[in-house]
């Protein structure tokens, strides 16, 4: 063991020495592990110092394109020794004119989902027939539904098994493993666990299908355009069936110096012009009709995942987020006149985000959406983390929600919420981290008088359903070892 690996380990929090130690045990006795940490505990920490320890030889991360990068430079920093052995596939590059350097034994391969999943290029096919020491499946929740990349890592059922079936041990990692409701587990138990779906018929075991798996699980509504899922039921009957194969601690738990995540509702004051204008009256209306003909969970499913009949819904989203903008505006800027430091603002759409930006130029605002590459990413994270006259970062949630701390900020505004629950905590998490030395204010703004105030109830009450499966499994209850 090096030297740098010795420090590397001597380094890890208690927590995160749980952790590692609850990895190895796992994956010495057992394929799989879930480790599903809230957002900046350092889970890719805890693995690598894992398959370390377990002298895992051929790795294969898969993860969002924006954490491919993360993880090799974590690689250098913890375990140089590493360095030379990684390998981060690049957008465009093909499977045929990589694989004689794959073939080595002692290769470390970094690949994003964008590019996994992209039949042509053929990476799926030649990383499912290559053996591997360890797969570690980041940002876990990309595989939560029949995407071209879950079927690329966990095949079909009966059928191909992806590229799973070709790993010894296999470790998923995220803070939010069930976005909206626990129906999203099913691919994962089916690939990894299967347990969790094996229920006693009379010829025998029987592995239940999504829809059975929903109706033990979930809320549900059968209408002519498919099955809607309105709610989660009986989480603590699957947290005991999966037992101590998933492991979760929070940032209450294990960072007792981390000050509390405070949130607050703000609404905008909007000028005279806005609350007159056409836009306003035409958001207002809008908002008014769907709230008579949706039910909640209705209407977080049309707002989640809009048809061809549904660009009512697009075209309110950017009207709202293009009405919120001069009050977003005026209300950050009252924010830093008042002694806030620096502040992060994520929204949803790209001009909205834009003209944000250029609104806020007094305070040396940077940027990052999803059109920004890894090197103009890396340069906005750092100027704001390290200059001072660097006030404000704003954000795309989905591009800011994942392999990025902005600890040098306290305060965070939601302008443009994105409609999966889980998105906006895993954004707000960016800030409130390891790292992180004061409390953090989020704040959600919204519009009254429209959708923004009842998204933000069903919001609150999401959370609340899903976070009670990770309860501690009842056979464990009360005991002080028991993995939350």
């Amino acid at each position: 063991m090096s030297s740098a690996t010795r420090d590397f380990n001597a380094d890890l929090r208690p927590y995160q020495q749980t952790g590692l130690e609850w990895l190895v045990r796992r994956l010495t006795h057992h394929r799989v592990a879930f480790l599903c940490d809230d957002p900046g505990l350092g889970k890719t920490r805890q693995i690598l110092a894992a398959a370390h320890q377990l002298d895992c030889k051929r790795i294969l991360v898969v993860c969002p394109a924006v954490a491919r990068f993360v993880w090799q430079r974590e690689i250098n920093r913890w375990l140089p020794d590493w360095a030379p052995r990684v390998r981060v596939i690049m957008p465009g590059a093909t499977a045929s004119a990589s694989k004689p350097s794959l073939l080595h034994d002692k290769r470390i391969t970094i690949i994003a989902y964008d590019t996994l999943s992209t039949p042509s290029n053929g990476w799926a096919a030649l990383l499912r027939t290559m053996p591997w020491d360890l797969l570690v499946i980041d940002e876990g929740h990309y595989l939560r539904n029949a995407s071209n990349r879950t079927l690329a890592v966990y095949g079909l059922r009966g059928s191909d098994q992806g590229i799973q079936a070709r790993a010894a041990k296999v470790v998923v990692c995220t803070g939010t493993l069930f976005p909206n409701h626990l129906g999203e587990g099913y691919h994962h138990w089916r690939a990894l666990l299967p347990r969790v779906l094996t229920v006693p018929r009379n010829k025998g075991p029987h592995i239940e299908t999504e829809a059975e798996y929903q109706e033990r699980y979930t809320h549900f509504k059968d209408t002519r355009y498919g099955r809607q899922i309105t709610g989660s039921r009986d989480q603590h009957a699957l947290r005991d069936l999966v037992g101590d194969a998933l492991k979760r601690r929070t940032k209450a738990q294990v960072l007792p110096e981390l000050e509390p995540l405070i949130t607050q509702d703000v609404a905008l004051d909007l000028s005279h012009g806005a609350r007159n204008s056409l836009v306003y009256d035409g958001v207002r209306q809008l908002s008014q009709s769907l709230a008579a003909t949706s039910d909640d969970d209705e209407l977080l499913r049309r707002l989640a995942t809009p048809g061809d009949s549904e660009d009512q819904l697009s075209t309110l989203r950017r009207q709202l987020g293009e009405l919120k903008v001069d009050a977003t505006v005026q209300w950050v800027a009252e924010r830093l006149e008042c002694g806030t430091q620096k502040i992060i603002v994520f929204g949803w759409h790209t001009q909205v985000l834009a003209r944000l930006h250029s609104l806020l130029a007094e305070y040396s605002p940077v940027i990052i959406t999803g059109a920004s590459t890894p090197a103009k990413r890396l340069v906005a994270e750092n100027r704001f983390q390290q200059d001072p006259q660097v006030r404000v970062l704003v954000g795309q949630i989905l591009a800011c929600g994942t392999a990025i701390t902005l600890t040098a900020a306290s305060e965070v505004a939601i302008m443009e919420p994105s409609w999966v629950p889980g998105e906006n905590s895993q954004a707000i998490d960016r800030a409130h981290r390891l790292g992180q030395h004061d409390s953090v204010l989020a704040s959600f703004l919204f519009v009254p008088d429209t959708l923004d105030e009842r998204i933000m109830r069903i919001f609150r009450r999401k959370a609340a359903e899903i976070a009670r499966v990770y309860d501690p499994p009842i056979h464990n209850q009360g005991k002080p070892d028991a993995d939350l």
